[in-house]
């Protein structure tokens, strides 16, 4: 108990340090992007294609939440200076070419959130359960081709003009590597719940199935349905339903966990 003060320091530090590096990914992402997002009926009105940050204040910003995020990084552990290397070197090849490239693009964002899973494992110096990090690539890049899912159907007939690699994502294509990546992330959490060697033995953390179940459901309906559909946080915390899911899950994880400490 004495050693839970440190590691809550430890974790917050690393969570900022990521939200710096991420902060500044998408600050490049959008400097590379502000043209083609002035095409975009809602993107048009981010600070850097509106013209409401400029180009050299938008660069400073971004080296300068990039430095701090690895600096910070290194010193809580040297080792996640590496994580937040590879994280950042991720971002830059992502804005700068891969986004560009049909699949890589999607495989590129869905690393970041396996990094930072891994990131957070060392921070505590835990050993955390493989299956932990498969259910995170598996819901990171459901959610990714998701939003590419999203952009094609609202895009419409300008979807390559308002990004390139969609053009490789429209017709039938994109709705099979939806479908696949939503069974994946509910095959590889429910083998998380049985296999992982952190959990009860006695597989009750399956109770929170039918929630995850529920949440992968409903949220391709928003997809199919919604006009937010190309933000995953807005229909994450403006639906309703999803956010009962959520909580519930969160509800019945603890209660599992409390009941078999």
């Amino acid at each position: 108990l004495s050693e839970v003060p440190e590691l809550l320091l430890k974790l917050v530090l690393v969570a900022l340090s990521c939200c710096s590096l991420s902060s500044a990914g998408y600050l490049l992402n959008d400097l590379m992007d502000r043209s083609g997002d002035r095409l975009h009926p809602v993107k048009r009105l981010r600070p850097i294609a509106s013209g409401k940050v400029s180009v050299p204040v938008a660069g400073t910003v971004m080296i300068v939440l990039a430095a701090a995020g690895l600096a910070v990084m290194v010193l809580v552990e040297p080792l996640l200076g590496l994580a937040g290397g590879l994280y950042a070197g991720i971002n830059v090849s992502y804005s700068i070419g891969l986004k560009q490239v049909v699949l890589l693009d999607a495989f590129a964002v869905t690393s970041g959130y396996v990094i930072r899973a891994a990131a957070g494992a060392v921070a505590i110096d835990v050993t955390p359960s493989p299956w932990l990090f498969v259910t995170t690539g598996a819901g990171a890049l459901f959610i990714v081709l998701g939003r590419r899912f999203a952009e094609v159907r609202l895009a419409g007939d300008s979807a390559e003009e308002q990004r390139t690699v969609l053009k490789d994502y429209s017709g039938p294509f994109i709705s099979q590597l939806l479908m696949l990546s939503a069974a994946a992330a509910w095959l590889s959490y429910t083998l998380y719940t049985v296999e992982a060697t952190n959990l009860p033995d006695n597989n009750t953390m399956l109770f929170t199935l039918p929630l995850v179940t529920f949440g992968l459901f409903r949220y391709l309906y928003l997809l199919n349905n919604s006009e937010q559909a190309e933000a995953p946080e807005q229909l994450i915390v403006r639906d309703l339903p999803l956010v009962i899911s959520i909580i519930g899950w969160v509800a019945v994880s603890t209660l599992v966990l409390l009941l078999n400490s």
